[in-house]
C-alpha cells in the first residue's frame, strides 16, 4: 500500500480533508476547503475513487435534499501512518513473558494454521503439488512477501520470499518464522525446510517442500 506522501500535494490535501471529516464531505465542501473549482475537485475525486481510496453515498442535508457525500475507504485510511509493527512487537514481547519457548512456538504454529484456513480453498482447487506451490507463492506475494517459486537440482519445487513482512518482530523473536512454516506447510500438507533465512544472514527466505 502506498503512503500519503507518494501522492500529489492536491491529492494529499483532499485525502487529509476527508480524514478530518470522517462522516464525509460534498464536492462543494471539498472545493471550498481546497480553494479550487468544483470541476477540478471532481477530477481529483474521480482519480482517487478509481484507485479505491474514496467512496461516495447519499446523505441528507439541511435543505432536505440528499447530497453526494465522499469519504475515505478502508484502503484510503491505510494511506495514513499506522503502527502495526509496534503493536505486534508489544504483543509478541508480552506473549514471550508469559509463555515458555515451546508454548510460544505452538502458539505461532496454530496462528499459521488459522491463517491457512483463509486460503485453503484457493490452494485445494489445484490437483497437483507444483500447481499448489505456485498458488501458495501467489498468495504470499499478495501478502507482501515478494514471493515466487524455484526449482532445485533434483527437480523439486520450493518457494522463495524476498521480503520479511514481520521483519521487526522476527528480529526480536525468531520463533515468528514458525508462523510462515506452519502457514505454508498447512496449505501444502507438506514438511517445510527453512533452507535460507534473512534473519540468519540470508539474502532471502527459501522454503524447501517435501510432501507428507
Amino acid at each position: 500500500m502506498a503512503a500519503i506522501q507518494t501522492f500529489s500535494f492536491r491529492h494529499q490535501a483532499l485525502l487529509t480533508s476527508l480524514l478530518h471529516n470522517r462522516a464525509g464531505l460534498s464536492v462543494d465542501q471539498l472545493a471550498e476547503e481546497l480553494g479550487i473549482s468544483r470541476n477540478a475537485t471532481n477530477q481529483h475525486l474521480s482519480r482517487l475513487t478509481n484507485l479505491g481510496l474514496i467512496e461516495h453515498s447519499l446523505r441528507s442535508s439541511s435543505g432536505g435534499r440528499p447530497v453526494n457525500s465522499h469519504c475515505l475507504t478502508p484502503a484510503g485510511l491505510e494511506l495514513f501512518p499506522r503502527h502495526y509493527a509496534l503493536l505486534s512487537s508489544l504483543l509478541i514481547n508480552w506473549i514471550r513473558s508469559h509463555l515458555d519457548q515451546q508454548s510460544l512456538t505452538v502458539c505461532l504454529q496454530e496462528l499459521g494454521i488459522q491463517l491457512a484456513a483463509e486460503y485453503a480453498r484457493r490452494v485445494d482447487s489445484f490437483n497437483s503439488l507444483p500447481l499448489k506451490i505456485s498458488e501458495v507463492a501467489v498468495i504470499l506475494d499478495e501478502m507482501g512477501y515478494r514471493a515466487g517459486t524455484y526449482t532445485e537440482d533434483n527437480g523439486a519445487s520450493g518457494i522463495v520470499a524476498r521480503n520479511c513482512v514481520y521483519h521487526r518482530v522476527a528480529s526480536e523473536c525468531e520463533q515468528v518464522c514458525e508462523l510462515d512454516l506452519s502457514l505454508i506447510g498447512t496449505l501444502l500438507n507438506a514438511r517445510i525446510e527453512h533452507q535460507e533465512c534473512m534473519l540468519r544472514g540470508g539474502l532471502c527466505c527459501r522454503f524447501g517442500i517435501t510432501p507428507e
